[in-house]
């Protein structure tokens, strides 16, 4: 057992080694130029860096000659532990060509488009350049950035450029919040390798050994083309010594750097007030026949609790036996959905969020795809557009199209302030319906009518702002899903309590055909690696041990309870693990087993 071991430990730390290096072959050299800063660019240098004018022409003319408006500077002898830790967050090969990849920095110097920073809000004199930024704003700068160029940003190493070497601390506090896995769980992890590899060395000396070379290595292995730090041959020959070391100075500084116990404290005493008033309120009474075909012939379909924020409440979906509609019953009145959809999409949630949009980005394109055997629009509405991630990545897809975004709340807003939509419409569809009627070629609503109160509302409302010939594609969770029975309450499409409407796809097909449009085509879903079974799993640790730090968590987050939190966590991830083997097993037969969590509809507006 030790040898096999050893031999996967030495293997995985090889094949990262590998992985970290193709990472960052894609990283560009900046060429001498003789020409002088172009006006148009403006520097963001960080603390005790020096940008000299060489460099500066240089990376102007690079940004220029390459099309980017936001591009980070590297220097050519960035130190090992930051060059490993810069490959791991940005894939250099890709980064550009993906929109929805997180801005990032090796925080030294970035060259940007004054016009960039002026949608940013930031407006400095002409003369004057942002210097002596901390890692830390320099990272959050990037972020903004990126989000207002997400396809012209990108990187380059500057020879010029000399590194600065950041302490523990700086590192930590410059770490993005957007990662996919927080700072704990990667000490966690390095933490089990190392212990496993000591084990394995007591054990099984020599195969042990071979795993430790392995690890040592990985600083010769991950060097790109363009990269030579000082420090590599130190940082490869005592790397055995040295990482530990550098694990306890990154735990000491994020332990040194971690904010209040309770950093929600002045939402939890809003919350537990209303808490504290019942959340029975917040439902309209139960009623007894189904809202889509008028029969009283309901069934008790799942009782759930609130799937993925952990509020407190029960809710119930109940189907009709005549026409199979799925609703929630009782239904939550318009303050209930403002409770339960507050600090999910925006506020404590946005991030988190962020990271569940940003991984979404091939089933974006597989949605902006089905139209193009049908129609080349020249204008599209997505209606409940959020953040604009969709819009933002069909743009790729239909170059030529105008994307407008409709949702509530301010989130389109600032999707068309990025440029991620042409331009954002706040307010409720039926209401604005009239002011943008036969305006577009496409309407597109994806999992967005399943949270409305009135789906056909919805319908009229995109029959009316569509032109004659023009297409409306819908996609939405299909309560008749395989799966859904198979995992029950823990099938995350339910999504309570968001999802007020569920509808079977034959009741969809008919309302459409009922206003006026002919049936294009239809689509299943299938699921994605990590998509049904995965989920089943998240959700079922995650109602057992929703986060203390929450502001809606009965009690208030203590030490002994966040590392109970953690444990437990940590102990899900094989199950996790196996659940996703289990998504990725199961996939090719989900069309033949009617699974997935949803269906496609294109349907045209006839004249």
């Amino acid at each position: 057992m030790a040898r096999l071991t050893a031999a996967a430990l030495g293997a995985g730390f090889t094949l990262n080694a590998v992985r970290l290096n193709r990472r960052l072959a894609g990283m560009r050299l900046l060429e001498r130029s003789a020409d002088p800063p172009l006006p148009d660019f403006r520097f963001v240098v960080a603390s005790g860096v020096r940008l000299d004018d060489e460099t500066r022409r240089a990376a102007c003319a690079f940004a220029s000659r390459e099309g980017l408006k936001v591009l980070d500077l590297l220097p050519g002898d960035l130190p090992t532990v930051e060059l490993l830790d810069f490959a791991r967050l940005v894939n250099s090969r890709s980064f550009r060509c993906d929109r929805l990849a997180f801005g990032r920095s090796a925080q030294h110097a970035v060259v940007v488009e004054a016009a960039v920073l002026e949608r940013l809000g930031t407006s400095l004199p002409a003369d004057r350049d942002l210097t002596g930024l901390s890692p830390a704003e320099l990272t959050g700068l990037l972020g903004q950035l990126k989000k207002c160029a997400p396809a012209t940003t990108g990187f380059a190493v500057a020879p010029g450029l000399r590194s600065v070497r950041r302490t523990a601390r700086e590192r930590v506090a410059a770490r993005p919040g957007d990662t996919l896995v927080p700072l704990p769980a990667v000490l966690a992890a390095r933490l089990a390798a190392g212990a496993l590899t000591v084990a394995c060395l007591a054990t099984a000396p020599a195969w042990g050994a071979a795993a430790l070379a392995g690890y040592a290595l990985q600083p010769t292995l991950v060097r790109g083309r363009r990269f030579a730090p000082a420090d590599r041959c130190r940082a490869t020959w005592l790397r055995p010594v040295l990482g530990p070391g550098d694990w306890l100075r990154t735990a000491r500084a994020a332990h040194a750097l971690r904010g209040p116990a309770d950093p929600h404290a002045g939402l939890r005493a809003e919350y537990q007030a209303e808490i504290a008033r019942g959340v029975e309120r917040l439902f309209e009474p139960r009623r007894g026949s189904c809202p889509w075909c008028g029969s009283s012939d309901l069934r008790h379909r799942v009782t759930a609790r609130d799937m993925y924020q952990g509020k407190p409440g029960r809710f119930t979906l109940e189907e009709c036996g005549d026409c199979g509609h799925t609703f929630q019953n009782p239904r939550l009145s318009l303050a209930g959905l403002d409770f339960y959809y507050r600090d999910c999409y925006d506020g404590i949630g946005e991030r988190q969020m962020e990271k569940v949009f940003a991984l979404q980005g091939s089933a974006y394109r597989d949605r902006a795809r089905l139209l193009r055997p049908h129609t080349a629009p020249r204008t599209w509405l997505d209606v409940g557009a959020g953040h604009g991630h969709f819009c933002l990545v069909a743009q790729d897809v239909w170059p030529q199209t105008v994307f407008h975004g409709l949702d509530r709340g301010d989130a389109v807003e600032r999707a068309e302030k990025y440029g991620w939509v042409h331009r954002g419409h706040g307010g409720d569809f039926p209401d604005l319906a009239a002011s943008l009627e036969a305006a577009y070629d496409v309407v597109s609503m994806f999992h967005y009518l399943e949270h409305t109160l009135d789906p056909r509302a919805e319908l009229e409302a995109a029959r009316g702002v569509l032109k004659p010939g023009g297409h409306l594609v819908i996609e939405v969770p299909d309560p008749q899903s395989s799966l859904s029975r198979l995992l029950g309450r823990h099938w995350i499409p339910w999504m309570q309590p968001q999802h007020v409407h569920l509808m079977p796809f034959a009741n969809l097909r008919q309302a459409l055909l009922d206003r006026g449009f002919t049936m294009v085509g239809e689509q299943r879903v299938t699921g994605r690696p990590g998509g049904d079974f995965c989920g089943a799993v998240v959700e079922r640790f995650r109602s057992w041990t929703p986060s203390p730090r929450h502001p809606w968590s009965r009690t208030p987050p203590t030490r002994t309870r966040a590392l109970a939190h953690a444990a437990i966590w940590t102990c899900s991830v094989p199950l996790i693990a196996a659940a996703a083997a289990a998504d990725l097993a199961i996939a090719p037969f989900l069309g033949a087993l009617r699974g997935g969590q949803a269906y496609r509809i294109l349907a045209r507006k006839e004249g």
